[in-house]
């Protein structure tokens, strides 16, 4: 029996160990596809997200001047109102 013959099965089963791999590397390749254009279909809608969130953002900060504004404006009266009771109440001593 020559050495060929002898190395033919431990041949044979590398073969199979390296087409195996070689499988393996084709399936984390697919998954890997698969994963990046997941990351690139999360990473479009967070952008999205946060271009919304600005805007709300801005929103927001509109409503708060708004709301100061009108806080001033009630606040006004309300301190000249203050104003002529304290004076009546003065006169009325």
């Amino acid at each position: 029996m020559c050495i060929f013959e002898k190395l033919r099965p431990v041949v044979d089963i590398l073969y199979k160990v390296i087409e195996n791999q070689r499988l393996d590397i084709e399936k984390l390749q697919k998954q890997t596809e698969q994963q990046t254009t997941e990351i690139r279909k999360l990473e479009a809608q967070l952008q999205q997200q946060q271009i919304q969130i600005g805007g709300i953002q801005s929103q927001n900060q509109n409503q708060n001047n708004e709301i100061a504004s009108i806080r001033k404006q009630i606040t006004t009266p309300e301190e000249k109102i203050n104003k002529v009771r304290s004076a009546m109440h003065w006169l009325s001593k």
